[in-house]
């Protein structure tokens, strides 16, 4: 595969939408390390797992520029037939080579050249006092900063926002607004840096087409509204960037479409690519979501087994990608009846584009049973609750989890929720009320319940 097909961005979807004709193409990226930059690197050299270091030296691949030769040559499906093994699994390798070449030798500091052949690069231990250093900006001496939600009291809940450097998963039943939240996070991220924003670009991996290129438009209208009057009422004070626009915002947001599994790894195996192609033009990428993580796993022909290794790996690239670019990972995940004593269940899920508009008295029965039950231990025979898909493993595995449900004195027609943190390493668990407006994502006179 040699393009992007399924790429474009929010502001060319949403002009498609409305018949007006907009050319947009975007290149498969190359791989960011060159075979010439690191010809003389052995693969015994690189931290690479025992299994992808035999199956590579038994197909004749010794050194980093047998690799990516490979791929620039024919892309992933030549590396995948050299190597005998379907492309999805070929692109994982390809990959973990990368990634171990990059903590080998550092991020940006070393060149590749032929001395590193014959050097081994020890990687020590980092004390605690160097690690929350490398957390505060150069430029500005602050904490990365949060992409805000617009609702103050989900805010403060999470110390700020979404946290960069952190994979979130955002859990609920249909209709409850994860779409909702998901699409306003990725308009908040070109919020510019002078008004509290990370002024940068968003990654949309939809997998269930649920994207909605409208309401993106809404939200950012609204946003570009508010922050108009900001500037107004600051008296000179403050000064909008002149190319901040509503169509800024859309053409910030990167969406993928993916239609089956297959498509969906491929795609989150190769972000490392497309986000260094987009620093690479200038732009900065602060967001990456994907909506949702388990739809496609629904009808998936593999085993339990199988398609555990697969989400653990598609976990740990997601947790490097966020650590490496100072990003934030948001993943939504659906949830699933869990009959106790049964470890598979029954993904209830549904249209996220649809969030907004669905009967909300039925989903409201299924997320007041679902917060009784969410953290519950099933002790009863035969008793079944409603869990967060993918299963415990997934679960461990990200740094955070919100869960979003009706209030219970809530009535059908009530825009308002509860987004409560159930797993954080750094803020203790609680419930806050956000409202889904015609704006968007916004607070509550209500904070902390």
């Amino acid at each position: 595969m040699d393009e992007w097909s399924n790429q474009t961005t929010a502001m060319s979807y949403y002009s498609n939408m409305t018949n007006r004709k907009r050319k947009s193409s975007s290149s498969w990226p190359a791989s960011s390390l060159s075979s010439s930059s690191s010809a003389a690197v052995k693969l015994s050299f690189l931290p690479l797992r025992p299994s992808t270091l035999s199956i590579l030296t038994r197909r004749g691949f010794h050194t980093c520029s047998d690799v990516f030769a490979s791929k620039t040559n024919g892309g992933i499906s030549n590396f995948a037939a050299e190597l005998d093994v379907d492309p999805m699994e070929a692109a994982g390798i390809h990959c973990e080579v990368e990634s171990a070449v990059r903590t080998y030798y550092g991020d940006h500091n070393l060149e590749y050249n032929d001395s590193c052949s014959n050097t081994i690069r020890t990687m020590g231990p980092q004390t605690a006092a160097s690690i929350l250093s490398l957390q505060y900006s150069q430029s500005y001496g602050l904490k990365s900063r949060p992409i805000i939600t617009f609702a103050q009291a989900v805010d403060s809940l999470l110390g700020g926002g979404i946290q960069p450097k952190e994979v979130t998963e955002i859990v609920g039943s249909p209709g409850v607004g994860k779409t909702q939240l998901a699409m306003q996070l990725c308009v908040d991220a070109h919020l510019p840096i002078a008004f509290g924003g990370v002024g940068g670009e968003s990654i949309y991996i939809d997998t269930e087409g649920s994207f909605s290129p409208e309401r993106c438009w809404d939200m950012a209208k609204a946003l570009c509204d508010h922050l108009q009057g900001s500037v107004r009422r600051s008296n000179g004070k403050k000064e909008l960037p002149e190319e901040f626009s509503v169509e800024s915002i859309l053409d910030s947001i990167n969406v993928f479409r993916v239609l089956d599994e297959t498509s969906q790894s491929c795609t989150i195996q190769s972000l490392s690519d497309f986000i260094e192609t987009k620093k690479e033009k200038g732009h900065c990428v602060k967001l990456v979501v994907i909506d949702s993580i388990a739809f496609h796993y629904r009808c998936s022909s593999h085993d339990y087994k199988s398609r555990t290794k697969s989400l653990a790996k598609i976990a740990s690239l997601l947790a490097d990608i966020a650590a490496k670019y100072d990003i934030a990972v948001v993943v939504i995940n659906q949830m699933t009846m869990k009959i106790q004593g049964s470890s598979s269940g029954t993904v209830v899920s549904g249209n996220g584009g649809g969030d907004f508009v669905l009967e909300q008295q039925q989903q409201q029965q299924q997320n007041q049973s679902m917060e009784e039950n969410l953290m519950e231990s099933g002790s009863g025979s035969g008793s079944s609750s409603l869990v967060p898909a993918l299963g415990e493993s997934w679960a461990h595995a990200m740094t955070t989890r919100l869960l979003l449900t009706f209030p219970s004195d809530s009535n059908s027609s009530s825009k308002r929720r509860l987004c409560k943190l159930v797993k954080s390493p750094h803020k203790p668990e609680g419930t806050a009320i956000f409202t889904i407006t015609e704006f968007g994502i916004r607070g509550d006179l209500s904070t902390f319940k």
